[in-house]
Parts: structure tokens; sequence; C-alpha cells
């Protein structure tokens, strides 16, 4: 099994020492809602909080191209918000995104990802307000 879906599946049964061993220490790790984060500790903590506020995660790779030292992957994904994110909680949210995975010694040096926030968001239930600040937020980022 390639380390990207070892770390999907990984990623699907919640399991965060298993989905933190498929980087390597000093990782990092580009995340659409969550930002950049960086090492094993960095990493440990987000996918935790991401175990918290979502529930019944199904990652699911519908392309998966590997190539040496680089793997890029199209996906769907969906989750179910708990109670953590009391303004969304049981919302079903479900979109579609692609990522990019930089390979070294079997396991994962970089990863980073692309999908519309705003679509993500509006499933969330955020305010037209709300969205327009994540947004901004994302473009200067980007910048």
């Amino acid at each position: 099994m390639s380390i990207v879906r070892a770390f999907t599946d990984a990623f699907n049964r919640a399991d965060v020492d298993a989905v933190v061993a498929c980087f390597t220490p000093d990782a990092s790790y580009a995340d659409g809602f969550f930002g950049v984060h960086r090492g094993t500790d960095e990493l440990r903590a987000m996918f935790a909080r991401m175990f918290r506020e979502g529930r019944d995660y199904v990652w699911q790779l519908d392309e998966l191209v590997e190539a040496g030292d680089r793997a890029a992957t199209e996906w769907t994904f969906s989750y179910v918000v708990t109670d953590a994110v009391p303004r969304s909680a049981g919302r079903e949210i479900r979109f579609r995104g692609m990522s990019l995975f930089e390979l070294g010694n079997g396991k994962i040096r970089a990863y980073r990802e692309q999908f519309d926030v705003g679509q993500a968001c509006l499933q969330l239930g955020f305010s037209p307000e709300a969205i327009t600040k994540v947004l901004r937020r994302r473009l200067e980022l980007d910048h």
C-alpha cells in the first residue's frame, strides 16, 4: 500500500497516531481550513482537533497518481460536524478537491491542498459576512 493510501485509511479511522506516523518528523501540512502546520507536535495537535470537531470522515481518493517523490490526488471529502463546533453541529459536509504530496524515505514530507473554501463554509452555515472574512484572509495568505 502506498503511503498516501495508508494516510487516507488512517485518517478515515480517525487514528491520530497512525496519521502522524505517515509523515516525516519535519513535515509540513497546508490545510485549507486549519492553515500550515509543521513537525510532529503541530501535526498531532491539528489532527486531534479535526477528529474532535468532525466524525464519520470519508476521504475518498477518486484519482491517485504517484511518481517518484510526488503524488497527486483528486478526492471527495465528507464528514459530520460534532458538538465541538456548536454553530455547525450535526451538519454533513461534502466537497471535492486536489492535493499534492511530496514524499521522502517512504513518508510524506509536505502536503498541500486546494478546494472551494467558500462552498465548504456555506455547508458549515457561515453567514455571508463570515464567508467574506474567511475568503479575504485566505486571499491575503495566498499573496
